[in-house]
């Protein structure tokens, strides 16, 4: 089975991740991003020091540690960087 994430690219992120869901109010809950499973997409998120498990479809967006958000989208295997960003080494 292949990985459905980019490991490469969620590891260059700077750490710790915080989750933003679906549906949440913006700017309101941002869960702490615990773990993420690259192959299946599967995650864990920490809910007031209580472990939860969700999938990658359940985030519309993350927030990596310098304040930088990234739509969830950009965390698949298969999504297709601009080339720009590709080769002068900017984060998406």
């Amino acid at each position: 089975m292949a990985d459905l994430l980019d490991m490469g690219h969620i590891n260059a992120l700077p750490q710790p991740l915080f989750m933003h869901e679906w549906g949440s109010e913006p700017d309101k809950w941002w869960w702490p991003v615990h773990d993420i499973d690259v192959e299946t997409g599967l995650l864990r998120i920490d809910v007031c020091g209580k472990l939860q498990a969700k999938h990658i479809g359940d985030a519309k967006e993350f927030r990596d540690a310098d304040g930088v958000v990234h739509a969830s989208e950009t965390f698949y295997s298969d999504y297709e960087r601009p080339a720009e960003a590709a080769t002068s080494g900017a984060k998406s």
